[in-house]
């Protein structure tokens, strides 16, 4: 028995009325029959599942099915189920909907019809991940900020990475044992700064921290910044001579930054002193007694250098008794909020500031390969902390590019094959790259120029499955 006006309409209210609030309705709404056949939607339903209105007319939830256009049908779950069922549709125009049916049974107790509820929840999902960054944001500030505070943790390396913590865990390992370590890494990772904390957590942290980066001194000075001079021994000297750095390293670390660049000749003294322990002015005869660790580091391949001859194997091997490599920006990912953090808090202090950093801010610095690691990452920081207006730092001084975009896709064949396959397998590979990237299937037929449907359809061709995000 079908169900009257009056079983579901106030005296008052009229069908006109009624189909009124129905189109109305901010949610999709699909009206089916026992049998899965279509009998009444709303514009929002036809928005929100983006099937066209010509689709959906005159037909079954199957053919909708059949089509391409869903997976799965609530009004089909509801019909073999004979219940109320929910389920998310990750792959909806909009993002993501909540799906529910609604079965709706006549006096016998028979189906009679399933009501289909769509209700778009991107905005619900984009608030509460937006809620989740704040969260974040917070913790990283605070934890930033009591790191600061805490003496014991003031000078401790950022290492929220894996392959930091790695590094960083090795570093503290070897820094009681006066070895001498190999820091490998590209250039603006943070040597000095793993080279430092050796130091500073070994045996030798009330003596002298010496740096000196190799291939910043011009070679005819380097000799006598590293081993010191007697007096009078060359024009332009001191009346009194002067010590080197091994000497004014004595007790401490000496940090040899860049050692790949070191002359050849000056490679043979470096490997006297870490063989005998002693130091010979220029211009002297005698051998000064010094106890100094040596910590070096490099952005170059000693290995292959040995191999081409412009670096002695024995000094690499006297060098490379511990080895740690710190890895680029780009490969811990993580840890670039919480360094940007860093940066932001000393820069607030150092220029009477206040800014702060919004989650979009780092996610656009997340998605920036860093091609001069941390040393680019602590200018960037400065720079927004200096130009920026208002509150939030703003990215766009920086015009930042996002390396993963630049990048096409490759798309690649194996072998020999029909023509015809070889497009289907592109258009497979092309297919399942945009649907990793975007987050709608509307997207992704914008992205690579179809229409929604046909990227349904394919999807289902290729069997290729996307939870939209």
């Amino acid at each position: 028995m079908q169900p009257t006006k009056d079983d579901c309409c106030s005296p008052h209210m009229k069908l006109g009325d009624f189909k009124m609030l129905f189109g109305a309705s901010f949610d999709g709404i699909l009206l089916t029959d026992a049998q899965g056949n279509i009998l009444l939607f709303n514009k929002a339903y036809v928005e929100l599942s983006g099937i066209p209105e010509n689709v959906l007319k005159g037909r079954n939830m199957r053919d909708i099915i059949s089509l391409g256009y869903l997976e799965k049908s609530v009004a089909l779950m509801v019909i073999y189920e004979k219940k109320t069922i929910t389920i998310t549709h990750n792959n909806l125009p909009c993002g993501i909907g909540i799906v529910t049916g609604n079965p709706i049974f006549d006096e016998n107790g028979e189906l009679y019809r399933v009501v289909t509820n769509v209700r778009d929840m991107s905005e619900i999902y984009r608030l509460r991940e937006e809620l989740e960054k704040a969260q974040e944001m917070e913790k990283i500030y605070y934890q930033q900020m009591d790191q600061e505070k805490n003496p014991n943790l003031k000078n401790e390396p950022v290492a929220i990475s894996i392959p930091m913590k790695e590094a960083l865990g090795l570093a503290r390992k070897i820094s009681p044992v006066d070895v001498t370590v190999l820091i490998l890494g590209e250039s603006g990772v943070g040597k000095e700064v793993i080279a430092k904390y050796i130091h500073d957590n070994s045996t030798r942290k009330n003596g002298p921290f010496v740096a000196v980066n190799c291939g910043a001194i011009p070679e005819h000075l380097l000799e006598s910044e590293l081993f010191g001079y007697a007096a009078g021994s060359f024009t332009g000297a001191l009346k009194n001579g002067k010590a080197g750095l091994f000497e004014s390293a004595e007790n401490g670390s000496l940090f040899l930054d860049e050692i790949g660049e070191l002359p050849t000749n000056l490679q043979v003294k470096i490997l006297r002193v870490l063989e005998m322990h002693e130091v010979t002015r220029i211009g002297e005869c005698k051998s000064i007694p010094v106890n100094a660790r040596i910590l070096a580091a490099t952005n170059r391949d000693l290995e292959e250098m040995v191999k081409n001859k412009t670096f002695r194997d024995d000094l690499y091997y006297r060098l490379n008794v511990i080895q740690i490599t710190i890895p680029p920006l780009r490969e811990r990912i993580e840890d670039i909020a919480p360094l940007s953090m860093h940066f932001l808090n000393h820069y607030n202090q150092v220029y009477h500031q206040k800014k702060r950093i919004s989650s979009d801010a780092l996610r656009v610095f997340k998605q920036h390969s860093w091609p001069g690691n941390i040393r680019e990452l602590k200018n960037a920081m400065e720079r927004l902390v200096v130009v920026s207006e208002g509150e939030y730092l703003d990215v766009n001084e920086l015009a930042l590019k996002q390396a993963d975009k630049t990048i096409m896709p490759c798309v690649q064949v194996s072998g020999i094959m029909p023509l015809s396959t070889a497009v289907e397998e592109i258009e497979k590979q092309i297919l399942a790259t945009a649907l990793n990237e975007l987050s709608s299937s509307r997207k992704v037929a914008a992205a690579i120029g179809i229409n929604q449907a046909t990227v349904l359809r394919k999807m289902k061709k290729y069997g290729l499955r996307r939870t939209f995000s």
